[in-house]
């Protein structure tokens, strides 16, 4: 499985690419809207969306909000965060394994998780690692400070500890404009999570995809096509419009989210082979006098 972030440079889509993704998937999905500036799905999405055999009503008392105030409530650092966790997840639909943690109400928020990334980051970890379920974060428009990741006005504890963090970019000079600075500063501020760690998605057609990889010096690792009445309905909840499954938005999300689960555990080894090393200098001496013989043998 995988955790993988959605961003952009502005309001590109990345609420509404997170969730064609998330309903799309044929695996159990956790979508988590980590966007500092506010969070959209409790007003769209999941407006309509009953939980539980009570039918309730997705109301301020859930969300993202509420952890910092759960986590302080813990009697000890120790102690599992994970029932807190769960109590503020909402579903996506009917289904039992497509859930969401709806985001900020007031931007102002923002800075009362400070304190809680680590454990909320652990909590989704574990999440992907142990139970199997993917993770997609929607982290909306970066906010940049000094050209790394602002601390507190982007998620940017989880998108430094992502599989993957997808920049989403429209079919627009405009919005590759704005990309390409959002480029360089998050392959810089993600390097130490090496190579493959930022990709594109590119929303809409226009333009070759060679192209834009080209020009923002930076991977295409998924297209979107646009669909405006299945991108309302992922905006704006309530009945869903006809059709919209069979939407070539929905039809893409369903085929885009193996691929890019791929390419997140093709990294994840990488990273994990990579970061294999001795643990005494003895260990090294030993390595280094096999690797010395097998020269030799060749």
């Amino acid at each position: 499985m995988a955790l993988i972030a959605l961003v952009s440079a502005k309001s590109d889509g990345v609420t509404t690419a997170a969730a064609a993704l998330a309903l799309a998937s044929r695996r159990p999905v956790l979508l988590a809207e980590l966007d500092m500036a506010g969070g959209t799905l409790r007003h769209g999405l999941l407006r309509d969306v009953p939980r539980g055999e009570l039918h309730e009503r997705l109301d301020g008392t859930i969300g993202l909000h509420r952890l910092p105030q759960a986590d302080w409530e813990r009697a000890s650092a120790e102690q599992d965060f994970t029932p807190q966790v769960a109590q503020h997840l909402w579903p996506l639909d009917d289904s039992d394994y497509r859930i969401a943690l709806p985001g900020l109400i007031d931007p102002r928020q923002a800075a009362s998780l400070t304190s809680t990334w680590p454990t909320l980051l652990n909590v989704l970890q574990l999440t992907d690692q142990q139970l199997g379920w993917d993770v997609l974060v929607d982290g909306g428009r970066i906010v940049l400070e000094g050209g790394r990741l602002h601390p507190v006005l982007s998620p940017a504890p989880v998108l430094r500890e992502a599989d993957l963090v997808l920049l989403v970019v429209r079919m627009t000079e405009e919005s590759q404009a704005l990309a390409y600075p959002m480029v360089r500063s998050l392959q810089s501020d993600l390097a130490p999570q090496g190579a493959g760690a930022l990709g594109l998605l590119v929303l809409g057609e226009g333009y070759r995809h060679a192209d834009v990889a080209r020009g923002l010096e930076a991977p295409v690792l998924a297209t979107l096509p646009w669909d405006e009445t299945a991108a309302a309905y992922l905006r704006s909840g309530g009945r869903m419009p006809r059709g919209v499954t069979r939407s070539r938005l929905m039809r893409t999300a369903r085929d885009t989210m193996g691929p890019l689960r791929e390419h997140a555990d093709r990294r994840r080894l990488h990273l994990q082979m990579r970061q294999v090393q001795a643990a005494t200098p003895a260990v090294e001496r030993i390595v280094q006098q096999l690797a010395h013989r097998g020269v030799r043998h060749v």
